[in-house]
Formats: C-alpha cells, sequence, structure tokens
C-alpha cells in the first residue's frame, strides 16, 4: 500500500507541469510591459502592466451581425519596431494585430470630431490611418482557437494618411 501511494504522488509530480503549462512569453527588446498576472491554466487570459507607445496603421470598422445589430472594431498593426516591444507567446512570431478593447473612445481619439460622429453614427462603416498610439492593460487571450493581442488606446498622436469609406455589411463569427 505504501508502495502504492508513493508512486502515484511520483506519477503526479511528473505529470503535473505537462498537464497545466501556462505559456511563457518573450518581446525582441526592453518592454515597458511587464507580466502582472501569469496565467495559472494552459488557455488563461494573461494580463500585463504599464504603458508602451508604438507606431503603426490603425483600423476601424462596423462588423454586422444583422441589419441593426453589429458592434465597433478597432484595429491597430505596429511597425515591425514597435512590435518588438509587445510580448508574445514564445516560439510565435510578433504580434501583428491588437484588438483595441475600448473601441468607441479609439475612435473619438484616432479622428477629428467631425468624422468620429460620422462613424459612431454608422455614417462612414470603416476608416484606416497611420498613427502613433500609447496603449495599457495590455493582455493576451484565447478565444476560437486563436489567440488574441488586446490592449486600450490611452492616447493617439501623429495621426496621418486617414482613409474613411463606406464597406459592405458582413457578418462576424469565430
Amino acid at each position: 500500500m505504501r508502495n502504492s501511494l508513493l508512486m502515484l504522488v511520483a506519477c503526479l509530480c511528473v505529470a503535473t507541469p505537462c498537464l497545466s503549462a501556462p505559456e511563457s512569453f518573450t518581446t525582441d527588446g526592453p518592454s515597458p510591459l511587464k507580466l502582472a498576472k501569469p496565467a495559472k491554466e494552459a488557455g488563461a487570459p494573461v494580463e500585463f502592466r504599464g504603458q508602451a507607445q508604438i507606431s503603426g496603421r490603425f483600423q476601424v470598422e462596423w462588423k454586422f451581425i444583422a441589419k441593426d445589430r453589429g458592434h465597433l472594431r478597432a484595429l491597430f498593426f505596429p511597425d515591425q519596431g514597435s512590435a518588438g516591444l509587445l510580448p508574445y507567446a514564445a516560439g510565435s512570431r510578433l504580434v501583428e494585430e491588437l484588438l483595441i478593447a475600448n473601441a468607441e473612445q479609439a475612435v473619438t481619439m484616432l479622428f477629428e470630431p467631425a468624422t468620429a460622429q460620422r462613424i459612431l453614427a454608422k455614417e462612414l462603416l470603416a476608416a484606416e490611418g497611420d498613427a502613433r498610439i500609447t496603449i495599457s492593460d495590455y493582455r493576451v487571450v484565447i478565444d476560437c482557437d486563436h489567440r488574441w493581442y488586446m490592449a486600450r488606446l490611452v492616447a493617439a498622436a501623429k495621426i496621418e494618411h486617414m482613409v474613411a469609406g463606406v464597406r459592405q455589411t458582413a457578418s462576424v463569427g469565430c
């Protein structure tokens, strides 16, 4: 009985790290974003604290589920230098797409008031441009079998090459 119990404990000690090993994250250089809450289990959200100033291309667009129902989606595509500041899962590629969690506030920061109002009123369904932004509340979430990098937009500057237009409605899903 004692030997069986020792064998069971030994097997659990060896097997446990394989069953719930959380992901590790890396950057290509020093980053102002520091791990705040490591994931306790595989697939759990991972949070980072701090703020980072990054450059790249942004895109906002309305995604429609039905004719009257939709949600505003804001994405940021960091340039190569900025992507090196953002923590990413070890063994994968640099962050190519960052989902902005506060999309409506982002519109008011990224666009002049008249354009922002037209986007929020769904008169303009999509717009994009280049900007230098400051982010915080950086997180990594796995949903629909996809790793999403997310952050909250804190400030925006140097907005250039803005293009706005009307797009066809499309449905959303995983």
